[in-house]
């Protein structure tokens, strides 16, 4: 289903070895980036009439069930396969009657938003570049809303998992010193438990796993009816 794409002007060029991974037509290829940018406005601006979700049929499922492909394929035909067997059939959450899990939906600027960025295709892991600065700038935004102080820093990651994988890494170093880092879990002779409540996510036992304290060592803590973690149960629970 996914083939390796490459815009192509005609058939007898689909041999034809290529010096660049640029496009071989500039011109058709703004033409086919402008009709994928109005399909997708399109499904965003007209998304109140389509079902929240629907269930992706067999017929369809086969088709991502196909032989590695040999040769590129027309851009053109990537975006019709894209509107045909994937667009119908996504989880759902950019829909306002989205009402599971909790991802966002996103917005319309956000979509440009990540199209600049993948065009861009910075790193931010180094070096003197401007969007180095634009990332500092939304964490320090970041810190004034929530109230942090001034000290305070942070970074972006992929997610809430890795962000809580993190504050388990982060925890883990100031309980046992950055020798940890090095030396690891087993040869500080500790062993180390960490407190949740029953509400919250399943990525934290995860954490603990990756972070090498194991799974076993996380200890749920019940929660009232308004889902608050029960203190009094925690306290008993830090007792044993």
């Amino acid at each position: 289903m996914f083939r390796l794409c490459q815009h192509v002007h005609s058939a007898s060029q689909m041999n034809a070895p290529s010096p660049s991974l640029d496009p071989v037509d500039w011109h058709g290829f703004r033409v086919q980036a402008h009709r994928m940018l109005d399909d997708i406005i399109d499904y965003l601006e007209y998304i109140r009439e389509r079902p929240v979700w629907q269930p992706t049929p067999q017929v369809v499922r086969d088709r991502f069930r196909g032989p590695v492909p040999k040769q590129p394929t027309d851009l053109a035909l990537v975006h019709d396969d894209f509107m045909h067997d994937i667009l119908p059939y996504a989880v759902g959450n950019a829909h306002p009657g989205f009402m599971g899990w909790v991802h966002g939906g996103g917005n319309p600027a956000g979509m440009l938003a990540e199209m600049l960025a993948g065009g861009l295709n910075a790193n931010l892991g180094g070096r003197d570049h401007a969007p180095i600065e634009v990332e500092l700038q939304i964490v320090e935004w970041i810190r004034q809303l929530f109230g942090f102080p001034e000290t305070a820093s942070g970074l972006f990651v992929t997610g809430t998992s890795m962000a809580n994988f993190i504050g388990v890494l982060v925890a883990r170093t100031a309980a046992l010193g950055p020798e940890v880092r090095r030396r690891g879990v087993a040869t500080s002779g500790k062993q180390l438990i960490a407190y949740t409540s029953a509400a919250a996510h399943g990525c934290i036992g995860r954490a603990m796993d990756f972070a090498g304290f194991g799974s076993a060592a996380l200890r749920i803590v019940p929660t009232d009816r308004q889902y608050h973690i029960d203190l009094a149960a925690l306290k008993a629970a830090r007792s044993i």
